[in-house]
């Protein structure tokens, strides 16, 4: 069974200036989060989710619904896609991927609308030796809008299981991809996968995971497909290569368009 390990929840160790707000120097961060996207943020703060994260979503809901299995297929894909320098990881859930890459060398920004996964990803890879506390940076942020102008452009970026928690129809999603490339360098790549609603065949308990989770806001995903997103990210990269690993779409793109 693919990460099976499970999160001791500790008491919090970062202060409130760890975990950086949107503020008034920023003028797009002025406007308020969507209560669509709050929605999709707010269960990991629920139920000690964030505590069986590993377990449950990465383990038994990767490999038996989505026929993706996180250990052999999705870590080698992050570890792969990792630049030296500046790393930006979104919508960080509880780090593992990160805990299982060679951080060395690397300075990570992590970005989330959840300070809880924040926190606990942050001290996870704090505890681990993969990061020191004082270079890690935690941005509270929603990432349907462009990152602050204070944050470096970044030599890559990972979105791993995030897109299909995004809300709104294929172009609100791919317009993540217009902004994100104006953060990277010009040989950034960005990588990830989400969980398509379209064009491949879900088994049972893969259309029970997705109907409670989108009739709950958590998922918003009945129309992503490949197509969209290949096509989005042709548009906005030099360098596109893609597969659907059993009914998760991946990606890693490289050399942003200017």
């Amino acid at each position: 069974m693919a990460a099976t390990s499970t999160l001791t929840r500790r008491p919090l160790t970062m202060s409130a200036s760890d975990v950086e707000t949107k503020t008034s120097a920023d003028s797009h961060n002025d406007m308020p989060t969507s209560d669509a996207s709050a929605r999709g943020a707010e269960v990991y703060s629920r139920y000690r989710f964030l505590a069986v994260y590993d377990w449950w979503v990465l383990g038994v809901v990767s490999s038996l619904a989505w026929a993706c299995s996180v250990r052999s297929f999705t870590v080698p894909w992050c570890r792969r896609s990792i630049r030296k320098g500046e790393h930006l990881d979104i919508g960080v859930g509880t780090g593992y991927c990160l805990t299982k890459a060679d951080l060395s060398g690397v300075k990570l920004t992590l970005v989330d609308l959840n300070p809880d996964s924040l926190t606990t990803t942050k001290n996870r890879l704090v505890d681990q030796g993969k990061v020191k506390a004082e270079e890690t940076r935690c941005l509270l942020h929603d990432i349907t809008r462009p990152l602050p102008p204070s944050c470096p452009k970044f030599n890559s970026v990972s979105l791993y299981y995030l897109l299909h928690c995004m809300p709104g129809p294929m172009p609100a999603k791919t317009a993540v991809f217009s902004h994100l490339k104006n953060s990277m360098t010009p040989d950034g790549v960005i990588s990830g996968t989400s969980v398509l609603g379209k064009g491949v065949s879900h088994n049972l308990f893969g259309r029970i995971i997705m109907f409670w989770m989108n009739r709950n806001g958590w998922f918003d995903n009945r129309g992503d497909n490949a197509e969209d997103f290949t096509e989005a990210l042709k548009e906005h990269f030099h360098f596109v290569e893609t597969r659907i690993e059993g009914v998760v779409f991946v990606w890693r793109a490289s050399k942003p368009r200017v």
